[in-house]
C-alpha cells in the first residue's frame, strides 16, 4: 500500500515539475514569455514558412487574432491576439481578456516561436447585460496591480501558459500534416541524363 502511495506521489510531483518547466518565464526585458524551438527535419524553410503563414491565416479568420507582419525574405511572422478568460462558476461568463503578441522565425528544418507582451483587460456587464472590455483599464502581467491581485495574476499566467502550449501544439500538428513533403534543397537527388545512349 505504501509503495502505491509513493508511486502516486512521484507521478503527481513529476507532473507538477513538468507544468512548471513548460510555463511562462521572464525575458531580458522583464516581460513574461513563452518560448519554444521546434525541429522539423523533413522540411526546408520555404515549406515551413508557407505552412506557418497558412496557419496564421486560418487563426486570423477568428476575430481574436490579427497578422501584423510577414516577411518572406527573413521568413518571419508576427501577430497579435487575445485570450478570453472566464470566471469559475456555474454560469460561465467572461471576466476579462489577455492580449498577447505572437512572433515566429523560421529556418531550414526548424522554427521558433514565442508569445509575449501579455496585457490583461477586465470585463464588466454593460447596460444590455453583455460582458464587454472595460476600456481604459488594463494591466501588464509582470506584477500585481490595482487591476490584478496576486491570486488572479497567477491564475491568468497559468491560463496564458496553457493557451500558448496548446497553440504551439496546433501549429506543429498543422505544419507536419498539411501539404506535400518537399525535401530539403541539399538532399534533392540529381538525375543524370546520358544523351549518347540513344532512345
Amino acid at each position: 500500500m505504501n509503495k502505491i502511495i509513493a508511486l502516486i506521489c512521484c507521478i503527481a510531483l513529476s507532473k507538477v515539475a513538468l507544468a512548471q518547466k513548460d510555463s511562462l518565464a521572464l525575458d531580458d526585458r522583464g516581460k513574461y514569455i513563452y518560448y519554444k524551438v521546434v525541429s522539423m527535419d523533413k522540411y526546408n524553410a520555404d515549406v515551413l514558412y508557407k505552412r506557418s503563414l497558412n496557419f496564421f491565416d486560418i487563426i486570423s479568420k477568428d476575430k481574436s487574432f490579427k497578422i501584423t507582419g510577414q516577411n518572406a525574405k527573413t521568413t518571419s511572422l508576427t501577430g497579435t491576439g487575445i485570450l478570453i478568460t472566464y470566471k469559475p462558476s456555474l454560469a460561465k461568463h467572461p471576466d476579462g481578456k489577455v492580449a498577447y503578441t505572437l512572433k515566429m522565425e523560421i529556418k531550414d528544418a526548424k522554427y521558433r516561436y514565442w508569445l509575449t507582451d501579455f496585457v490583461y483587460t477586465p470585463y464588466f456587464r454593460d447596460r444590455y447585460n453583455n460582458y464587454v472590455p472595460d476600456k481604459g483599464i488594463s494591466a501588464t502581467m509582470e506584477k500585481p496591480s490595482k487591476v490584478l491581485n496576486e491570486k488572479e495574476l497567477n491564475k491568468y499566467i497559468d491560463e496564458s501558459a496553457l493557451f500558448a502550449r496548446q497553440l504551439g501544439e496546433k501549429l506543429k500538428k498543422y505544419i507536419s500534416t498539411n501539404g506535400i513533403v518537399v525535401p530539403k534543397k541539399d538532399t534533392v537527388a540529381k538525375k543524370v541524363i546520358h544523351i549518347d545512349k540513344g532512345f
